[in-house]
């Protein structure tokens, strides 16, 4: 586990990171709430034990989940949802979008697809999870001493939202966007340029000190930056760098 402010821990990451807990986990992020813990989305669910053995380290607990959100519903930042939701009785926030996925499970995700493609190996199978609260855009959620802003956040995928804690000026950006401006360019019916780089530039007023991505390095101090250079590409009718 990273400590990287004082209520924000990097408590897993895959091979797009630093291959903290399983090579299929996206940056998976523990927000301390007072005596309650917030998780920012939870990996593929491949190792879901060795979370926990990362918590643990630190001295927080699965018991002390409230939340686990959801910024969308690709697997390796939904996997983990649904075993946690049962072994902890943690509520699972995200949009309907999202809902409608991760409900439907390996059809509806296309995990049997993304297995031929070796997105994930053959092995790998995806739990379906029914979240407990539907959040849409502009909603505000308060867990313990924490407020968190939900914004629809379209482009890498339809179902998209970030979410924005004013308390530390904390947003946590998903696979919107990631270091230096870079974006991950995906081929799926529901990726779109024009919706990212709107996304982008309606973060970008939030003015966040830190960012906090789905992948790669954690962005404290950012004040906007990685946001700005992203939205300097589009505006020249450039696309951004992608990270796959």
């Amino acid at each position: 586990m990273a400590q990287l402010t004082e209520r924000v821990y990097l408590v897993g990451s895959g091979l797009l990171g630093n291959r903290m807990s399983d090579d299929y986990d996206c940056n998976i992020y523990y927000v301390a709430a007072g005596d309650k813990g917030i998780l920012v989305d939870c990996g593929g669910g491949r190792n879901t034990h060795k979370l926990l053995d990362i918590l643990a380290q630190h001295g927080f607990s699965g018991e002390q989940l409230e939340w686990i959100v959801l910024t969308h519903a690709h697997a390796d930042h939904s996997g983990g949802a649904a075993l946690l939701q049962r072994q902890f009785g943690a509520k699972v926030v995200c949009s309907r979008l999202t809902a409608e996925l991760v409900s439907g499970g390996e059809d509806t995700l296309e995990i049997g697809k993304a297995r031929e493609q070796g997105i994930y190996p053959a092995d790998y199978r995806y739990e379906s999870c029914v979240p407990t609260i539907v959040i849409e855009d502009g909603e505000k959620l308060s867990c313990g001493d924490l407020e968190l802003h939900f914004i629809t956040t379209p482009g890498h995928s339809r179902d998209h939202m970030s979410i924005y804690i004013p308390q530390l000026a904390a947003l946590f950006c998903g696979d919107v966007l990631f270091s230096n401006g870079r974006i991950a360019v995906q081929q799926a019916e529901d990726f779109s340029f024009k919706e990212l780089a709107d996304s982008i530039l309606r973060l970008k007023e939030l003015q966040a000190k830190d960012l906090f991505p789905g992948h790669l390095q954690p962005l404290c101090g950012d004040y906007g930056k990685t946001l700005t250079a992203a939205e300097r590409k589009f505006a020249a009718g450039e696309i951004p760098e992608s990270i796959v």
